[in-house]
């Protein structure tokens, strides 16, 4: 039984439904109905179910320590219903009443998703087809969701102790350390490897630094990645939801209630990692506009965001990502904003974006990487990442 990697707490999951340590062969009958599986219920947004593969397509798994593999026929998985609007890979929607047993729907998501691929992105393929078989459910008649697979927190044992205590008197132990928030104008425009240079060299000052990746949709591959020189790491999956995005591009209920916990879910994570950690990077995937980053990134003091990484492929991408900004909150309007990214790697684009925007600092973190680049190119972006990690540095007291 493939239990996908979103689902986080593996032994809290197990102890509850012990019989998904089984291994059926592809071939072999599940014997659903069984205890802690209905199949009359139907399934929502995070709602866990059983699945089984009924076709092989282009979409991927991970396994539980982020290696990618491919899905084989006939497969049983248990994995979360999700929504995603992606621009980059497939995307999902959820019907407003549910899926049923028996449906036919799409895995969605390397990290663990299933939903309705109704836009597939050109020369993708089509994604890898599942049947439901079952909706997962407790004693009591409620449906299993992945939000109760959260990993524990070290954060919310000490609140609870604190509590049992009375004890009042430290009032910074709640406090969230600097974060700096990486930010981009849209996909794969160098988030994830502005995260990793920041983080490495934060690192490479004597900080101990957490990374965490607070929207989008979790990939513990990717997470692993971003962690290379980091302290410690989280993502939303880590507080029991595999994406940010809502059931569907509709601006109604359901769409605010996870823009809600998208939000308590980012400062659980960023509360967690404050505790032994100097400074925490925080990447927000995807852009400006989608996955709740608006509503995410909209009480920046809450969050204890200091300053921002603005990752982006033309000055005319800064423009609208700080025009984007000061709509989010007003405290963005003042906040420290630094440009890296492919609008970076010139200094005739450099310029542009200096002349035309607000913004505190454009950086080249990325050619001193490249095996092209002529000696002086490397030295001028090697010294623009150290003038960078100064100046982030002391933005958060050190």
């Amino acid at each position: 039984m493939h239990i996908v990697a979103n689902i986080r707490n593996l032994d809290k999951f197990l102890n509850l439904f012990p019989w998904a340590a089984e291994d059926p062969s592809p071939g072999e009958d599940f014997k659903v109905p069984r205890r802690g599986v209905s199949n009359t219920l139907r399934a929502q947004q995070f709602d866990l179910v059983v699945a089984q593969v009924s076709s092989v397509g282009a979409t991927t798994t991970e396994s539980r320590d982020g290696k990618e593999r491919s899905l084989t026929m006939g497969e049983w998985i248990i994995a979360p219903l999700v929504g995603r609007e992606s621009s980059l890979s497939h995307s999902s929607v959820l019907p407003t009443d549910g899926i049923s047993v028996g449906s036919t729907i799409d895995y969605i998501c390397r990290g663990g998703g299933l939903g309705l691929s109704m836009d597939n992105p050109p020369g993708q393929g089509d994604p890898t087809r599942v049947c439901v078989r079952g909706v997962l459910q407790y004693d009591d008649g409620r449906v299993a969701r992945c939000l109760d697979f959260a990993v524990e927190t070290r954060h919310a044992a000490a609140a609870a102790a604190a509590d049992e205590d009375e004890d009042e008197n430290d009032e910074d132990d709640d406090d969230i350390c600097p974060v700096i928030a990486v930010i981009g104008s849209c996909s794969d425009c160098g988030k994830t490897t502005a995260c990793l240079e920041v983080v490495r060299y934060l690192h490479q000052k004597g900080r101990s630094i957490g990374v965490v990746k607070l929207s989008g949709t979790a990939r513990l591959g990717e997470l692993l990645n971003m962690a290379t020189h980091a302290n410690q790491r989280r993502d939303m999956a880590d507080a029991g939801l595999p994406t940010t995005y809502p059931p569907s591009q509709d601006d109604d209920e359901k769409a605010r209630l996870t823009a809600e916990q998208s939000l308590m879910a980012a400062e659980r994570n960023l509360r967690d990692l404050s505790i032994d950690n100097d400074i925490i990077v925080a990447e927000l995937g995807g852009d400006l506009l989608s996955a709740c980053v608006p509503e995410i990134l909209a009480e920046p003091a809450r969050l204890g965001i200091v300053a921002l990484v603005m990752a982006a492929e033309s000055a005319t991408a800064v423009i609208g990502m700080e025009t984007k900004l000061g709509k989010i909150a007003d405290a963005y309007r003042d906040m420290p904003r630094y440009v890296v990214g492919p609008c970076t790697n010139l200094l005739a684009n450099r310029n542009r974006v200096e002349r035309e925007t607000d913004c505190a600092g454009c950086y080249d973190l990325w050619t001193q990487h490249t095996e092209t680049a002529s000696p002086a190119q490397i030295q001028t972006s090697k010294a623009h990442a150290e003038e960078l990690t100064q100046r982030l540095l002391e933005l958060c007291g050190y």
